[in-house]
């Protein structure tokens, strides 16, 4: 999974994927990212099927999304 966002300005940004029980399952980003389009890629092959959101923060912008896991 893709996920694509854009920093319009230079911020601390932090992408984490959670389960359905809001339990953090992986860490995508965790560092300053300076403005501009970025791409983070999520690997669910080794999670079963199911619910998961990703949460992504920077600076006082806070935003989660669900996906859905096929396999």
């Amino acid at each position: 999974t893709n996920v694509k966002f854009q920093m319009p300005n230079e911020a601390f940004v932090r992408l984490i994927v959670c389960d359905i029980l809001s339990r953090e399952v992986e860490t995508l980003i965790n560092e300053r990212l300076k403005a501009g389009t970025y791409e983070a890629d999520w690997d669910g092959s080794n999670y079963s099927s199911g619910v998961y959101y990703y949460k992504l923060t920077a600076g006082h912008f806070s935003e989660t999304r669900k996906m859905i896991l096929l396999k």
